[in-house]
């Protein structure tokens, strides 16, 4: 640091070891700052001005604690504070301005990211609703793009397959598949009030194409309308399934 070269006399310590106390103090000051920030964002998120401000006083905190430190280990004390916090202040703005803009840049993306999410939920919860036959049903992928749209009624279930979800719908009278890239969790989300309903960890059915809801050995399983997949019911959802057909599909059959 230029705090060290423009001035051999500052300690009759090594200069290894000199610049062992100014960087562990230094370190210090910012795993502590960071702690607080964490905190901070985990009880309210910081807007953009908020958290450059807090950047502006973690430089002045990291400066006036770095020129406290090499001032009282200053021996000869032939340099005076103001001297030693100016130095310091160059010195930490050269090393860290380039990561402290880095860390600005990221976080505004972040909030960008974040505006963007609401702004698409939104969109989602506005396009939810009261279901009728001839209802679209728009699926959007992870980015919130409008990724397929068919006719409810032609939706037959959803499949989930690792980070991607398979929509089995009816296409000119056959079973076909769309590969959506978003979770079984935001479809369920989305969708639970247009009819499609949880019955198993890798199973959404459309509650307008049930057929049947028969009792089986291992516990329930739906057939659907238009479909030859038997889809299971997993016991977690066993209760919710039920009572679901039993009072609001009064023209689902149970075996």
């Amino acid at each position: 640091m230029g705090l060290l070269r423009t001035n051999e006399h500052l300690t009759q310590w090594s200069p290894v070891f000199y610049m062992v106390i100014l960087e562990v103090t230094g370190l210090g000051t910012l795993v502590v700052s960071r702690l607080f920030l964490l905190q901070r964002q985990k009880r309210k998120p910081l807007k953009l001005y908020e958290y450059a401000l807090w950047v502006v006083v973690e430089i002045v905190a990291f400066t006036l604690l770095l020129s406290t430190v090499a001032f009282y280990i200053n021996a000869n004390k032939e340099l005076s504070f103001l001297s030693i916090l100016w130095r310091a202040l160059l010195d930490i703005i050269t090393v860290l301005l380039i990561p402290y803009i880095i860390s600005i840049l990221v976080f505004l993306l972040r909030e960008k990211q974040q505006e963007i999410a609401a702004l698409n939920a939104m969109v989602l919860e506005q396009k939810v609703e009261v279901s009728t036959p001839d209802e679209m049903m728009n699926f959007y992928d992870k980015g919130g793009r409008l990724a397929f749209a068919t006719k409810k009624k032609n939706v037959l279930y959803v499949e989930a397959s690792d980070n991607y979800t398979n929509i089995h719908y009816v296409n000119e009278g056959k079973e076909d598949c769309f590969i959506l890239h978003s979770s079984m969790k935001q479809v369920e989300q989305n969708y639970a009030k247009q009819g499609m309903l949880r019955c198993h960890r890798g199973y959404l059915v459309n509650i307008e194409n049930v057929k049947l809801l028969r009792k089986e050995k291992d516990g329930l399983a739906i057939e659907l309308a238009q479909s030859e997949k038997i889809i299971p019911v997993s016991k977690t959802y066993v209760e919710k399934v039920a009572h679901c057909f039993a009072s609001a599909a009064p023209a689902t059959k149970s075996a």
